[in-house]
């Protein structure tokens, strides 16, 4: 393990504080299309509550590759992140776990109300297939490093 890299506790740590996943994907063209997108850090996957009209959307349906980073900090000496390879699939709304839901609720919509079904999304689990951390703050002798 370098001295950048984060343990993979730090790791959970981390993508339960950050609030946005720049996912990529390709596409019509073969480019990479990147979005933010919020999520959910569970048991070693992100759950993402997807909005079907977005143009990811059908690339994602048709099976694209994806991939994604999630960074944070301001100063050089405070940057840290994730990123990675990604697979993933389409979970139906039954069998998303409880824990998401609120978990999701709690971040984005500050209560602790389960998120309800919506037609006009859908919920999708990606796991990191390749992951690579990074922290600054190890380096340059942060005291929360």
């Amino acid at each position: 393990m370098s001295d950048l890299e984060m343990a993979n506790d730090e790791v959970d740590v981390f993508l339960d504080e950050e609030r946005v996943l720049r996912l990529a994907t390709l596409d019509d063209d073969g480019w990479p299309a990147v979005a933010p997108v919020w999520f959910v850090w569970h048991e070693g996957a992100f759950w993402v509550w997807n909005l079907e009209r977005a143009k990811r959307t059908p690339r994602l349906r048709s099976g694209t590759r994806c991939a994604f980073t999630v960074d944070g900090g301001v100063e050089y000496v405070e940057l840290r992140g994730a990123s990675g390879r990604l697979e993933y699939r389409f979970v139906d709304e039954d069998d998303v776990p409880h824990e998401v839901r609120v978990g999701f609720s709690r971040k984005y919509l500050h209560t602790d109300e389960p998120l309800q079904p919506a037609d006009h999304h859908a919920w999708i689990r990606f796991e990191p297939t390749t992951l690579a951390t990074w922290d600054f703050r190890k380096r340059y002798g942060r005291p929360d490093g």
